[in-house]
């Protein structure tokens, strides 16, 4: 139904600019250019002429050594994408996207949750493992106007996803995630932009375990706390333990400075909270809630633009923060027939920062280079047992590309590359304390995570016009990556679609 809608809005509404398919296509594939960052306003000023794209995809990867395991060792997914971009007239404009999303997570180990790194460290997990299945549908729609200095806009977002495993145990996993996002600005000075959005987002996850064999039911079901902890109270594949619930509510503002020229300033600030109750069905009572998760999450960037005859570059830096505070309630025997909360207790708390510089030179409007390096580094900790890990290291990486648009061709390549070095670290799981395979689970990965790597990367993409207003593409691209000490990655993307 949105698909059909953003296809006939399309359609329906003319464009306000005599460019063909194909140019329109070269045009977004702009490099040096103005982001239009997380704004439901700021893309009125972009320079990208009504469009409209879909294509369908399919992704497959395999890492035999990866960096988080509870996300599964490959994936093998189809996919399907539709975005559309309409200008109104020269003072307002919609946008749209649908995303449909089929496939399968393999090797999953140490978690049976959706969306992992939302909910860590307070995920459901078994000790087996497998493969889950996933079917995702993402829709997206905003609108935006400005009238004299001013400009206003509103943006509505909703993500469905399905997990589901095929075998014992079989966890299965229903995710709603809304976000509804509002934004306002104007021109301070002249040749800039000034925005503003407030956003306000809702994410639930259902998620249920069961077992078609019942001798399997001696796998054991942890309800884990973070570090190799879990709740051992609730442990075990018994009926009252295998269900469990998320709620949560999140805020979040951001300020963009946006040059309207090719050429200036460019800075985004955002900041966001994200509130995650985790519920518990028990007997004789409905539910309880007993752990909390609050995650806040900064992030800055600063870039300067600029064009020159045939030479143009942009370059700047960036960091993002993130932080996570989490409460388990303190429960009584339930001995009076129902159990009650007594306290709260913070156990968890962790800290990720990423920061670092890059920058892109572009000539004729073709060629580019463009070069990045990273610095991470993460700390966490949990309370009682004392449990700690941290770790750290430099990115740098480099691309090289080409891209030109003739007559009814436009084509682009692109290849690149970079570098992972580790710095110092540590982990402390005390064994006496710990599952044994959950902390032989901890140690390989805290190996795995400290290993150096390199990896390399390669795309290719041909498009040709087949009338004023329609163009067909296909892109292939690939990678690979090889950590030190542990086996190889490869992912892949095959991509077929229009443009009109």
């Amino acid at each position: 139904m949105m698909t059909g809608l953003l296809i006939s809005l399309s359609l329906l509404l003319p464009a306000t600019d005599s460019l063909s398919a194909v140019q329109r296509s070269y045009a977004r594939g702009e490099k040096v250019r103005v982001s239009e960052g997380g704004s439901a306003a700021a893309y009125l000023f972009g320079p990208d002429a009504t469009y409209t794209a879909a294509a369908a995809s399919w992704n497959y990867g395999n890492d035999l050594s990866p960096l988080v395991r509870e996300e599964g060792r490959g994936l093998s997914e189809g996919r399907i994408d539709i975005g559309i971009l309409v200008r109104l007239d020269s003072l307002s404009a919609v946008r749209g996207k649908v995303r449909y999303a089929n496939g399968v997570k393999r090797g999953v180990l140490w978690n049976s949750s959706s969306d992992y790194s939302t909910l860590y460290p307070y995920v459901m997990a078994d000790t087996v493992g497998g493969d889950l299945r996933k079917e995702e549908y993402v829709f997206s729609g905003g609108y935006t106007a400005r009238r004299g200095r001013f400009h206003w806009g509103a943006e509505g977002a909703y993500r469905a996803l399905h997990e589901y495993r095929q075998a014992d145990p079989r966890p299965r996993n229903i995710v709603s995630d809304l976000a509804v996002t509002a934004s306002a600005g104007w021109r301070p000075v002249p040749g800039y932009v000034l925005d503003a959005s407030l956003a306000y987002r809702r994410y639930s996850q259902t998620q249920t375990m069961s077992f078609l064999n019942e001798r399997g039911k001696n796998t054991a079901i942890l309800h884990l706390t973070g570090l190799g902890s879990h709740f051992a109270r609730f442990s075990g594949a018994t009926d009252t333990n295998m269900n469990t619930r998320y709620t949560g509510n999140g805020i979040s503002v951001a300020a963009a400075w946006i040059p309207l020229r090719e050429s200036g300033w460019n800075a985004a600030a955002s900041y966001s909270l994200l509130e995650i109750v985790h519920y518990l069905p028990l007997p004789n009572q409905t539910e309880i809630p007993y752990t909390e998760l609050y995650t806040r999450e900064a992030d800055v960037r600063v870039q300067y633009l600029s064009r020159s005859g045939e030479l143009a570059w942009k370059a700047g830096g960036f960091a993002r923060f993130q932080w996570r505070i989490g409460q388990e309630n303190i429960l009584d025997n339930g001995a009076a027939g129902y159990i009650r909360e007594l306290a709260r207790a913070e156990m968890f708390r962790s800290g990720t920062l990423a920061a670092g510089l890059d920058g892109l030179l572009q000539w004729r409007r073709c060629w580019s280079l463009e070069a990045r390096a990273v610095y991470t580094r993460n700390e966490e900790n949990y309370a009682y047992p004392l449990r700690s890990l941290a770790h750290s290291g430099l990115r740098a990486a480099l691309d090289a590309g080409y891209r030109r648009q003739r007559g009814l061709w436009h084509w682009k390549a692109a290849l690149g590359g970079g570098l992972y070095r580790p710095f110092a670290g540590g982990l402390r799981i005390p064994e006496e304390y710990t599952d044994v395979r959950v902390a032989a689970y901890w140690q390989e990965q805290y190996a795995r995570i400290c290993a150096g790597s390199y990896d390399a990367h390669l795309l290719l993409y041909a498009e040709r016009q087949l009338s004023a207003c329609l163009s067909l593409y296909a892109q292939a691209s690939g990678g690979a990556g090889f950590p030190t000490g542990f086996g190889s990655a490869f992912y892949s993307t095959l991509c077929l679609g229009i443009n009109f």
